[in-house]
């Protein structure tokens, strides 16, 4: 099985033809901004975004990286896409001061990829990597004029190294004396996968860009007129996609084509797969209704289960029972008992399978913060906690923290920031908490759920951690989420 590179190792591979759409001129700028829902008018040269190009009615065209040079604008995506972006953009070309330049056929693509890729790249180029995604140098290697942008898809301290087509040769060979190996071809497919980046064949037709689940980095909303962008602005509006680009895990291989059901109904299908070192052995994306993802116990592919995860992937996403072999002895609404063998081939134990959830600490102002008075039936009595709730849907962990803290203290937050990770109770639970700082909040109402019976309870923080030592606050995750806040912003002071 092809895995994801060595942790100590700088790999190469070739990434072939690459789309490639030099935008060149005084307009290049301003005419761009006007087909991408990213805000390009603020980027320098040496700096990118990504961003969607849609046609009139805000359908999905491409989702390129938009990076800003000198003479004008560089834009690059996946192969396979069904339409040429330089033609698209040269129907609207009437008297702009540019020139637009499809130079797919005359670059090579090298992708430099593993936790010292980016130093190694920046040594043999004599300065830094940019750290910020898109960010992007021009240099040399090995006498190679390059440039060389730091791309998310190629996982982290991933680079893309483009140069004339004529260079490949030396470019290789430079790297190569440098220390740096060929990896596997499907590496880079098993990395773009896991960082959740959509190629052509995972963007159906008729998709429009909230769809595909990076609406945070790709779309602005404050920007000027671009085409497609009352579609996209409705739906914002809406506040929700009915379909929605994930990620399935499995224990077994995954494959594209591959139908994907929900409660024994098709959904969907695998639009790309490969094999993982985390997450299970397997993952694919597929565009399934958000409503299916709700269920994920009862998610399949031949028969075989799958579960939703959150992309990309993190390099410690762990591994859930059912995904190591275990038996699914009892499927509940939110979680699963899995019976699994010890390591060593021991006795079986019974395990609580569990999406895992997110915990918030809502700074109302530096010095307050907001608990919850919640009636928990396990313990027959309230307990004193933080705002925290279950991964049950198709979101990711800020979007999860932000409803959550929106449902039951009725605040919206301006920052959100993740402050840490833990296990709840792993001798019996398979459930990881991901704690979450809101700040800058704005007061509103609650939204709970039926059954669900919350106070709001203000209190100085000073007066919280006393009350995690003293006893007065029993719940676990709220005394490891003030504690460990508190600690660390101590030593931070």
């Amino acid at each position: 099985m092809n895995t994801t590179p060595a942790a100590s190792a700088a790999c190469w591979l070739d990434a072939g033809l690459r789309p490639t759409v030099l935008v060149r001129g005084p307009d290049a700028q301003r005419f761009i901004d006007g087909f991408t829902t990213a805000a390009i008018g603020p980027l320098e040269p040496g700096s990118g975004t990504e961003g969607f190009f849609a046609d009139a009615k805000g359908q999905v065209l491409a989702l390129a990286a938009v990076l800003r040079t000198d003479d004008g604008v560089w834009i690059d995506t996946f192969p396979g896409g069904s339409v040429s972006l330089a033609e698209h953009l040269e129907r609207y070309h009437i008297r702009e001061r540019l020139e637009i330049v499809d130079a797919t056929a005359t670059r090579a693509n090298i992708v430099v990829v593993g936790p010292t890729a980016a130093g190694m790249i920046g040594a043999l180029i004599g300065m830094p990597v940019p750290t910020r995604p898109w960010g992007h140098v021009q240099s040399a290697i090995g006498g190679v004029p390059v440039a060389v942008v730091t791309v998310p898809w190629a996982g982290p301290g991933g680079v893309l190294v483009q140069a004339a087509g004529a260079d490949r040769l030396p470019l290789v060979m430079a790297l190569e004396a440098a220390g740096c190996a060929a990896a596997q071809p499907a590496t880079l497919e098993q990395l773009r996968i896991a960082a959740g980046w959509p190629a052509p064949c995972d963007i159906p037709a008729k998709t429009l860009p909230q769809e595909l689940g990076r609406g945070a980095a790709a779309i602005s909303f404050s920007k000027g007129c671009y085409l497609g962008q009352e579609t996209v602005a409705r739906l914002d509006a809406l506040g929700h996609v009915n379909r929605r680009l994930v990620g399935l895990a499995a224990g077994q291989p995954l494959a594209a084509g591959e139908a994907v059901r929900a409660a024994s109904v098709e959904c969907g299908v695998i639009t790309s797969a490969g094999p993982t070192g985390r997450a299970g052995a397997w993952l694919g994306l597929a565009m399934l209704p958000v409503k299916a993802c709700k269920a994920a116990a009862a998610i399949d592919v031949g028969g075989v289960a799958v579960r939703v995860v959150e992309l990309p992937l993190s390099e410690t996403e762990p591994t859930p029972p059912s995904a190591r072999g275990g038996e699914v002895v009892f499927t509940a609404r939110r979680f699963r008992v899995v019976r699994i063998a010890e390591p060593d081939g021991g006795r079986d134990r019974d395990v609580v399978e569990h999406p895992g959830s997110v915990v918030v600490i809502p700074l109302v102002d530096p010095d307050h913060v907001c608990l919850v008075e919640v009636v928990r039936v396990a313990v027959g009595k309230t307990l004193v906690e933080l705002p925290a709730g279950t991964l049950d849907r198709v979101e990711t962990l800020a979007e999860a923290a932000a409803r959550e803290l929106a449902e039951e203290t009725g605040y919206r937050a301006g920052r959100l920031s993740c402050r840490g990770e833990f296990w709840m109770s792993p001798g019996i639970l398979h459930e990881r908490m991901h704690l979450f700082v809101a700040e800058d909040l704005v007061p509103g109402p609650q939204a709970l759920e039926p059954g669900e019976h919350i106070r709001t309870r203000v209190v100085p923080v000073a007066e919280a951690v006393a009350m995690c030592l003293d006893g007065r606050i029993e719940d676990a995750k709220t005394v490891a989420g003030l504690l460990l806040w508190a600690a660390r912003a101590r030593t931070q002071a």
